[in-house]
């Protein structure tokens, strides 16, 4: 833990010299937030709007907002039924607390397969 505190630290410090520009790199290079999923990303850089930010124009059918267990289980729901489909949130994934929830959920799991209680515990 105290390297971890280190470590922030140190980054910290640097901060102010660390940017993205000084490592030469453009921005969309620098996190690889866009993929392909067996060859099926159609998305293009759109040129009308920034030449200094790249914006990726995609198309969906459906637009989840929300990665928490009633998002999810839309997103699944779509998917099943064909659709292309895509899910945002303000969260970073794994922060999406449907395990917060404490009850509740139950509506977003729907009745249409069977169920067990053992299966959520």
């Amino acid at each position: 833990m105290a390297g971890i505190l280190k470590l922030s630290s140190i980054v910290a410090k640097q901060s102010s010299s660390l940017s993205l520009k000084s490592l030469s790199l453009p921005l969309a290079s620098a996190r690889k937030i866009h993929f392909t999923v067996d060859g099926q990303n159609q998305a293009k850089p759109g040129e009308k709007i920034s030449r200094d930010y790249p914006v990726i124009d995609h198309t969906y059918d459906a637009v989840v907002v929300g990665a928490g267990g009633a998002g999810l289980r839309a997103a699944f729901g779509l998917v099943a039924e064909g659709f292309k489909t895509a899910v945002i949130t303000k969260l970073f994934p794994t922060r999406s607390h449907t395990v917060a929830a404490q009850g509740g959920i139950n509506a977003a799991l729907g009745n249409m397969e069977e169920d067990d209680w053992h299966w959520h515990m």
